[in-house]
């Protein structure tokens, strides 16, 4: 079986993120109605930033954060709402922008 190289692998994650997901995770990760499996996968995405938040402080005033692979922002918007200095990044330049789009 061909082994990819690493350059065609991440060609093929960016394609698939920042052309064929794109519109997908943007409504998965909005307010927008979804069906019900996308409405139990928004369901165990939401908990699990609920938990990784909830073992950070509230006030994370002064702290810088990371936040790689940030998708949608999700979890880049809650840490800036509460404070912290953050730089999301992400193979999709598209998502990228969505998340800077939800910023409050």
């Amino acid at each position: 079986m061909h082994t990819l190289t690493y350059r065609a692998r991440r060609g093929e994650l960016l394609t698939y993120f920042d052309r064929t997901a794109a519109e997908a995770w943007s409504r998965l990760t909005s307010d927008a109605p979804v069906g019900r499996i996308r409405a139990t996968v928004r369901a165990g995405r939401d908990r699990m930033r609920a938990i990784l938040l909830s073992r950070l402080p509230e006030d994370l005033a002064g702290a810088r954060i990371l936040d790689a692979g940030c998708g949608t922002g999700a979890f880049a918007v809650e840490a800036a709402r509460r404070g912290a200095q953050v730089v999301a990044i992400d193979l999709s330049p598209t998502l990228v922008g969505l998340a800077r789009e939800r910023i409050p």
